[in-house]
């Protein structure tokens, strides 16, 4: 699958040699502390970074013995995409994994790493023995898979790994001891006043998601309330399929984000779109039921699989007076996600090319 050449985004700095060499000294130590060992990856810790609006997310991976890493979530929004994958906000979880928003520190297997990784390692006169062991990083943004870091990523990664670190230390040497279960967590913030980090016991928020779409043409939204209302029960559902869309070796490969709008009484589907590389992914299925109310009417019903595209069409579905069901599941999508999955990862088992 190709795709048509986008406006190029400008060039970032690569990590200078400083950069990396604070970066992997930090991961250096929290492999030796192995955070792992007492939590869980759904054991969500909070950093307030200088410099950042909001707070940074840091989940730790390897509880149990799977592959170990550091995942760091910029922002809130960034942990409500999280929580999606932890609470299985998606018909297959695979929908969900493109959707993410962080910053990695994996401790991996050599044949895990590119060659971008080893020169960074040979460069700094950095060997790792053992399964395991390599340390190597990488970056995701939504619809787009992992890829290398630039240098304002690794800055942010090496502060906030460092910030991680001394955390995860005072919980360890059990100075701190937060219930997770009871929805408690540990956080760090600098406190200018006294001039001190600070570690915390504090409640784990559970911030919704806030982004809303308003419908800015007011004749489109007159055209809209006037519309005649029909009796269809409309399921929409928008997600990224795991598909690498690469234009070129130096270029991170995308993933293909498409929305679905079907009838759920009869299993029709009526429309269906595949977003351009410069498309949000937020703004994909709201153009897609405008689009279906101009043409058909207001439908009797709007059935979404949960509050995050729930959000996204409040706004629109109220201002035409469209029901809006966010509690009630899309079985008939769920059905079609099967087929198009079960196609979809037949298709990479075969070794199909699709970039």
């Amino acid at each position: 699958m190709s795709r048509k050449k986008s406006n190029p985004r400008p060039a970032c700095a690569e990590p200078s040699q400083g950069q990396w060499e604070a970066l992997y000294e930090v991961a250096v130590n929290l492999k030796k502390l192995a955070p792992w060992q007492v939590l869980s990856d759904t054991d969500i810790l909070i950093l307030q970074l200088p410099g950042q609006d909001e707070p940074v997310y840091c989940s730790v991976m390897g509880h149990g013995d799977l592959s170990y890493g550091i995942a760091v979530y910029p922002g809130n929004e960034s942990l409500v995409r999280l929580r999606r994958v932890l609470e299985q906000d998606a018909h297959s979880p695979e929908l969900l994994m493109l959707e993410q928003n962080c910053l990695v520190c994996n401790f991996g297997d050599r044949e895990e790493m590119e060659a971008e990784d080893r020169a960074v390692l040979k460069q700094l006169g950095l060997r790792f023995r053992g399964r395991g062991q390599w340390i190597y990083f990488r970056y995701m943004i939504p619809g787009q898979f992992p890829w290398f870091l630039d240098a304002g990523q690794a800055e942010l990664l090496t502060s906030a790994l460092q910030n991680l670190f001394m955390l995860c230390k005072c919980y360890m040497e059990g100075k701190l001891k937060p219930d997770f279960d009871a929805g408690m967590t540990l956080k760090r913030w600098y406190d200018p006043e006294k001039e001190l980090w600070m570690n915390a016991v504090t409640p784990m928020p559970a911030p919704r998601m806030e982004r809303t779409l308003d419908l800015q043409d007011d004749l489109l939204l007159a055209r809209l309330k006037r519309s005649k209302k029909v009796s269809t029960r409309l399921e929409v559902d928008s997600f990224y399929l795991p598909v690498p869309v690469q234009e070129d070796k130096h270029s991170p490969p995308a993933g293909v984000h498409m929305a679905l709008l079907v009838d759920k009484d009869s299993g029709l589907v009526l429309d269906q779109h595949f977003a351009g590389p410069d498309e949000p992914d937020y703004v994909i299925a709201p153009t897609m039921l405008v689009n279906y109310m101009e043409e058909h009417g207001r439908p009797a019903a709007v059935y979404v699989r949960s509050d995050w595209l729930g959000s996204l069409l409040k706004n629109t579905c109220k201002a035409a007076g469209v029901r809006l069901v966010e509690d009630e599941g899309v079985p008939v999508l769920d059905s079609l996600l099967d087929e198009v999955m079960g196609a979809l990862m037949t298709g990479l088992a075969m070794g199909d090319d699709f970039v």
